[in-house]
């Protein structure tokens, strides 16, 4: 019986991998955005391109726009795999024993010597387990090794690599450039670099309902200074401003994104309701574009000019 549940959940997660797998395909295959740009690299990976400081930022692929030419490491947040991944410790985890419980006020002799005793097994517990835990990490690595990567990122921009390995049957995401920003690295430099995140969605992978956009936000908040309201914010000038016919078909695939996140999202997440009024915009430069395309065919009339405004614009 335990081996036909375990089948079964094995069976589940394969599913659930090969859902993020086409979310990944997705994701790869959409532009504008406004802190971030992906490209696909393959079925299992996905490169993501992340603003470092948004300096009023133009997506890659706008032919005028230009990232700051230098990237303040002062002012960004440094995201620490610990001393010796000795981080804090994730969902799941036993927390270390002197902040897991407060000390009487008063205890008798052997009270103290039996809670002493009990605290150095804990610690060693704790100790096994993170030798575990790092041993278990360093060998999670990439299919392509960091010190292989050919692509360059942006100016003012940090790379990161999302993938989906069918070998490991969960997402992870590592870090390609700019380590320094959000890395203490405390060892071998290639260590570092092909050791995955430690991120809030990775982990609760087995136990809730994660999809490629929960990963896109937690490293948006983690590498963009400020970190943004709305991840998923547009860049609305690029989208404007692409021939009509891309027009039409990139914010055709942006709204299916973006409606895909409303409807299979969290509505308590922060940024949710302002996905919302992106959506609201967008939806109108799609029709609009919709309309200038029937109209170069003759179908229809011409139509009224795009929206030029922003949907910040619009709700003031």
């Amino acid at each position: 019986m335990s081996s036909t549940c375990q089948k079964r959940e094995t069976t589940e997660q394969k599913k659930r991998l090969q859902h993020f797998q086409s979310e990944l395909a997705i994701l790869g295959s959409l532009q504008g955005f406004r802190y971030f740009q992906p490209w696909l690299r393959g079925k299992e990976e996905l490169l993501l391109t992340i603003v470092n400081e948004d300096q009023d930022w133009q997506s890659p692929g706008f032919p005028v726009s230009a990232a700051s030419s230098s990237s303040s490491i002062s002012g960004s947040s440094s995201y620490s795999f610990g001393s010796g991944y000795d981080s804090s410790p994730l969902p799941g985890e036993r927390p270390p024993p002197h902040a897991a419980r407060a000390r009487p006020q008063q205890h008798t002799e052997v009270e103290e010597q039996q809670q002493q005793h009990t605290e150095v097994e804990e610690q060693q517990q704790q100790h096994t387990e993170q030798q575990t835990r790092r041993s278990s990490e360093s060998h999670l690595l990439p299919a392509s090794p960091s010190e292989r990567e050919i692509a360059v990122p942006e100016m003012n921009c940090t790379l990161f690599l999302l993938a989906g390995y069918a070998k490991y049957g969960r997402p992870y995401a590592w870090i390609r450039s700019n380590h320094e920003r959000l890395v203490n690295i405390g060892g071998a430099d290639s260590l570092v670099k092909d050791t995955p995140m430690k991120l809030m969605s990775v982990s609760d992978w087995s136990s809730q309902d994660i999809h490629v956009w929960d990963m896109v936000s937690e490293l948006v908040g983690l590498c963009t200074m400020p970190p943004p309201d709305n991840p998923f914010s547009l860049d609305t000038r690029y989208l404007q401003t692409l021939p009509l016919p891309d027009r039409f078909l990139v914010t055709g695939a942006l709204l299916s994104f973006l409606e895909a996140l409303v409807v299979q999202g969290s509505q308590e997440e922060v940024y949710y309701d302002k996905v919302v009024q992106e959506i609201k915009w967008l939806r109108r430069l799609h029709v609009h574009s919709l309309s200038d395309v029937l109209q170069l065919r003759g179908n229809v009339k011409r139509s009224p000019p795009a929206p030029e405004d922003s949907w910040e614009e619009m709700q003031q």
